[in-house]
């Protein structure tokens, strides 16, 4: 939680311009400064980029915090507007954000505004409740002289922030807005104290970060008995992301953590292996049904869904020619991956950008995955990537002709357009294969629960179970 302490002269200023009612000027910034706050924690907890730790900024939406940082007299003056007029801002806009690049502003407090952390006040890690014997834990001594009182009013008052409406839920309300995730308290006390003093090959960035993040679930955790709740924010293209810190968008390293002893399973190339399920029905559309018609027209794609391991070293090896590249193989196969997936979600095969119709250029996902253009032009160039954008687009154009002529309500869904108001191939596969995903995961969540193998957590087409599936129960599953 963060708090935020106001140079007296600004409260002296407003009362001066509003006396009446008698403590509406109080009022008025206490609000004001209580919505600045939780927009900074917010900002905090989707992690700062290495130039606003370096500057000392934060991202914030402006016109969201004139919105919602109250109004005063009888003339419903903004706070933050008058604020701004007096020369007595709190925050101040280092570089604005706009619509047209979809970035909020970057803002610094100003001199009369002093932030402190106060889960940083004493060391951010929080005593761990139900350890008795700390002494058998060693990454934990750290905790023996905290204030066990002082830790539980902050870690309430951290979950009344984030949680304020669920005193007036019912039962079934709040299961319709929050998934339950089980946190494994020692586990992530003892990474938060890793992080602290012996990651020292993780970037400032990262670890700032990480340990914002680590430190929020850790304090909901303690107070709600090793819970920690994630407010669902469905998608209208059938995922269910969550506000705020959640499961999905940690780090790994900091996922398995928060799960502690469990058993991960998912879809393997999910993407590409659900369009290949279109494959057979799209050749017979052409009269093709030869037994091995589908083998002969996409061997690209096969080759990458039997042996993946070995057409990623066969296409990094064309792509990254100088001996003397210093990234890493593994980062090499990384960067792969995500052209390979970027293409399989309909990226522009495009070595370069091109005209947006405004004076600028829009650059394909490709240039901004594989930035150096000799990489990009060789990868394009290499013979098992040419065959697998050529299978894909054939897929691809398939799949839409399909939800056009079989599905026309979904085909006219705003959501689907671009701004000029045609039909976006990208956004109709990006909308297809969510809510199919979502199906599948479905069946893996009922069937293992009939089995007694209940899912602690879920990113998207991966499942977290705390015993293991087993060969059988597996097998059924995929069945």
């Amino acid at each position: 939680m963060y708090k935020i302490e106001v140079d007296p002269k600004v409260l002296a200023a407003l009362k001066q311009a509003f006396p009446q009612p008698e403590r509406s000027a109080g009022r008025a910034l206490e609000k004001y400064v209580r919505v600045l706050e939780a927009m900074l924690f917010e900002s905090a907890q989707q992690g700062r980029r290495p130039d606003q730790l370096k500057l000392g900024t934060w991202s914030l939406s402006l016109s969201r915090l004139a919105q919602r940082g109250g109004q005063i007299g009888s003339g419903k003056t903004r706070v933050h507007g008058w604020l701004r007029e007096n020369e007595l801002e709190l925050a101040s806009c280092v570089d604005r954000g706009s619509n047209l690049t979809g970035r909020v502003s970057d803002i610094r407090l100003t001199p009369l505004a002093t932030l402190t952390d106060q889960m940083a006040v004493r060391d951010p890690t929080m005593a761990v409740k139900g350890i008795t014997d700390l002494d058998s834990y060693p990454a934990l001594d750290l905790f023996k002289n905290m204030d066990p009182a002082k830790d539980a009013a902050l870690n309430e008052a951290l979950c009344h922030h984030l949680y304020g409406d669920l005193a007036g839920m019912t039962i079934e309300q709040a299961r319709d807005a929050f998934d339950v995730l089980p946190v494994d308290v020692v586990s992530l006390a003892s990474y938060i104290d890793w992080l602290k003093h012996d990651a020292w090959q993780i970037s400032a960035a990262r670890k700032v970060s990480a340990l914002t993040q680590a430190r929020t679930l850790l304090a909901v955790a303690q107070h709600l008995d090793g819970d920690y709740l994630q407010r669902r924010k469905p998608s209208e293209f059938g995922r269910t992301y969550y506000h705020g810190v959640s499961i999905q968008n940690v780090n790994r390293e900091l996922r398995r953590a928060i799960l502690g002893d469990c058993w991960e399973y998912d879809i393997r190339s999910s993407v590409i292996a659900w369009k290949m399920g279109f494959a057979r029905e799209y050749l017979s559309n052409l009269g093709t049904s030869e037994s091995d018609s589908v083998r002969r027209e996409f061997r690209s794609t096969l080759s990458y869904l039997e042996d993946r391991d070995d057409f990623m070293v066969t296409v990094r090896r064309y792509v990254f020619t100088d001996p003397d590249e210093p990234t890493s193989a593994q980062f090499q196969t990384h960067l792969i991956k995500q052209a390979i997936t970027a293409i399989s979600f309909g990226a522009r095969a495009a070595s370069s950008g091109w005209p947006d119709g405004a004076g600028g250029m829009t650059s394909s996902a490709l240039v901004d995955i594989l930035r150096n253009a000799d990489q990009r032009r060789r990868f394009l160039a290499d013979s098992c990537v040419r065959g697998f954008i050529r299978e894909q687009n054939l897929l691809d154009q398939y799949i839409v002709g399909f939800v056009r002529d079989q599905r026309p309500d979904i085909y006219a869904l705003p959501c689907l357009r671009t701004h000029g108001g045609r039909v976006s191939r990208a956004k109709v596969l990006a909308f297809l294969y969510p809510h199919s995903e979502t199906q599948v995961m479905d069946v893996v969540r009922t069937v293992a629960a009939q089995h007694g193998r209940e899912a602690i957590a879920n990113v998207h087409d991966a499942i977290f179970f705390r015993r293991a599936l087993g060969f059988e129960l597996k097998s059924e599953i995929e069945e």
